[in-house]
Order: C-alpha cells, then sequence, then structure tokens
C-alpha cells in the first residue's frame, strides 16, 4: 500500500485517483509516507484557493485551464448535439456511475444560447428605435432581463456531469425557485434596518447582502431536500438556477422603473449579471452539498457547519462589496473574477467527487 499525494491517506498501489480525496494521483509520484506534500513557495492565488479547496475536502490550489474548458465554444456544433445535451436528466437518459464523465467539461451549448439571446435583442431595438415601434420595448426588457441569467443557467445544466436533472427540473427551478427567493427576499426586508437611499453604505450593504442570500439560501434548501441528492455538481446547478431566476426578476424591475434609460438600464445589468446573483446563490447551492447526505433532509443545525458558513459568508461578503457605493465602478471586475474563482474550487471540488465515487464503486 502506498499513500496518497494530496491528502496522505493509504491507498492501493495501483490507484489511479484517491478514493479519499478523489485527486489524480501523478504517473510515478505516490508517496511512501503519509504525509501531504506541500509547495515551499505559493502565491496570492495557491494559497487562497487552497485555502477554500480545503474547506471542500480537497488539497492543493486549484488551477482551471479555461482556454481548455471553453474550447468547444466557436466550433461547429449540430443541432442533434444540442438535442442530446437537453435530453439528458430523465430517468431513461441518466447515465450510470461508471458512464459519468470524471473530467472537466466543455460547455459551448450556452454561448448559443447567448448569442440567440443577444441577436433577438438586437432586433428589438431596431424594431423600437430605428421604425419607431413602440410595441417591441416590452420585448427589449424581458430579452435583456433573461439573456445572462438563462444562458448562465444553461452553463450550469452542461457542466453538472451526473446529468441526473432534466432541463424540464431546472426550468422549474429557475422561474418557480426565483420567484419564492425574491418573495422571501421582500418578506426578510420587513424585519431589515437599514437605509433605502441613493447612497448604499457599508451597513445597508451588509445588510441588503444578507436579507437576499438568505431569502436564497431558503429556496435552495427546499430544491436541495426535494430533489434528494448531495452531488456538488448538482447544488451549483440549483443554486445558480435559482439566482439567475432571481436576478432575472429583479432586473425586470429595475429596468420597468428606470424611466427614458430604461435600456442603459438594461444593458448595464445584463453585462454585470456575469458576476452577481446567478454566482453567489451557484456557491452557496454548492456549499450546501458539503453537508448535504444522500437520501436525508438538511437540518438546520448542519447550516452552523464552518465548511458551508465560509462559502455563504462569501457570497454575502460579495453581495455587500457590490451595493456599497463609497468603492467606484472598478470593483464589479474584480468582484466577478473573484466570484468565480469561488465557484471553480466547488467545481473542482463536485468533479473530485465523481473521481471518488467512481474509484470507491
Amino acid at each position: 500500500m502506498k499513500f496518497c499525494v494530496y491528502c496522505g491517506k493509504e491507498i492501493p498501489n495501483q490507484a489511479k485517483f484517491c478514493v479519499y480525496c478523489g485527486q489524480q494521483q501523478p504517473k510515478g509520484s505516490i508517496r511512501e509516507d503519509s504525509q501531504p506534500v506541500s509547495s515551499k513557495s505559493e502565491g496570492i492565488y495557491d494559497m487562497a484557493t487552497g485555502k477554500l479547496n480545503s474547506y471542500t475536502g480537497g488539497h492543493g490550489s486549484v488551477h482551471v485551464n479555461l482556454t481548455e474548458m471553453f474550447s468547444e465554444v466557436f466550433e461547429h456544433h449540430t443541432s442533434e448535439e444540442a438535442e442530446k445535451i437537453f435530453i439528458a436528466g430523465t430517468k431513461y437518459t441518466t447515465p450510470d456511475l461508471d458512464d459519468t464523465s470524471d473530467n472537466w467539461t466543455k460547455p459551448w451549448l450556452f454561448f448559443r444560447v447567448l448569442s440567440y439571446f443577444s441577436l433577438i435583442l438586437v432586433v428589438l431595438l431596431g424594431a423600437a428605435y430605428l421604425l419607431g415601434g413602440v410595441m417591441a420595448v416590452p420585448g427589449v426588457m424581458i430579452v435583456s432581463a433573461l439573456a445572462v441569467p438563462f444562458s448562465a443557467v444553461i452553463f450550469y445544466f452542461e457542466c453538472n456531469a451526473f446529468q441526473n436533472i432534466s432541463i424540464f427540473t431546472v426550468m422549474k427551478i429557475y422561474f418557480i425557485g426565483g420567484a419564492l427567493s425574491l418573495l422571501a427576499t421582500m418578506f426578510l426586508y420587513q424585519f431589515a434596518i437599514y437605509s433605502n437611499s441613493g447612497e448604499v453604505g457599508l451597513w445597508s450593504a451588509s445588510v441588503i447582502g444578507f436579507v437576499e442570500e438568505l431569502g436564497k439560501l431558503i429556496v435552495i434548501i427546499y430544491f436541495v431536500n426535494k430533489i434528494k441528492t448531495n452531488y456538488i455538481l448538482n447544488g451549483i446547478l440549483i443554486g445558480g438556477s435559482v439566482g439567475a431566476g432571481f436576478a432575472t426578476f429583479e432586473t425586470a424591475g429595475y429596468i420597468y422603473y428606470s424611466g427614458d434609460s430604461y435600456i442603459i438600464t438594461a444593458l448595464l445589468r445584463a453585462v454585470t449579471a456575469i458576476g452577481s446573483h446567478l454566482v453567489w446563490a451557484a456557491i452557496t447551492g454548492g456549499a450546501i452539498m458539503l453537508l448535504k447526505k444522500m437520501g436525508t433532509n438538511i437540518s438546520f443545525e448542519e447550516l452552523f457547519d464552518s465548511h458551508f458558513l465560509i462559502f455563504f459568508g462569501l457570497s454575502i461578503f460579495l453581495h455587500a462589496m457590490w451595493d456599497w457605493t463609497f468603492i467606484g465602478w472598478v470593483k464589479y471586475i474584480f468582484l466577478i473574477t473573484v466570484a468565480w474563482i469561488i465557484l471553480f474550487v466547488l467545481m473542482n471540488a463536485g468533479i473530485n467527487q465523481v473521481h471518488a465515487l467512481k474509484s470507491q464503486s
């Protein structure tokens, strides 16, 4: 018997993946002792992702090859390939665990969906402004509110390696979950003390972040318990869908009340949606699965587990910094980047979970 180079636990001599942490073992580098290997010199990124990864049960920093991950985006794909993706998740099309991919997926359909929305938006804008068709204005509002969040849901759907949740179920979570989370948030705001003026201070931003992330958390827990799964990638899909639905309905409200500047509001909200609710809620959904046991519901006591609270707290923090008007617009680039790094750490944990489950089976 030898030992994993990452977590140090004893594994079979010929094991390609650790049955405990799921990490792939470098060829010829399985250790003879039980102490995990650590790098002598680590940068801020490595230390941060390594620390976050430790809360998922993993070891070491997380590096994602984005070029490889999105390599299929600009490749030619047929309608049959798109249909094959969409029919996944039924009891007839969910693959066995042995047939589940344990590599990073290469999503591409989400970009097609985003492109279609963009084309529709251009057509509607042309009808509204160039041809004076005022009846096209509501369409502009609807499409701009849907474009990025809906496309993100397709991205999460493609990244769910287990392919065990159907697109019909995802759409229910997206629309119903988005509406319920908005309702839960409005209810929680009745008990919150904060300033609702144009300038949002740190206290008000923190309250807003806590209330809205808590509202989404309640709905995410409902769907997670209903689906009876404990896969991290499933949690990311469920949480991301709830957050995307929330973002869609909230954006529609902002556009409606923005008056003559609705088109600017619509475009700004569409662009920045990539790093807001749909990512924060996906982080929460993935973190929930660090607590969840197969076939059981999440209890109130489990929500105080430090592994979950770290990620949920980061979602609240990112939300608060997003709303705090003291910091300028340049913050959004930084916050979007940080949010996706955190999410990629959880996605990496989801892939490792596939490794571990397949190794154990």
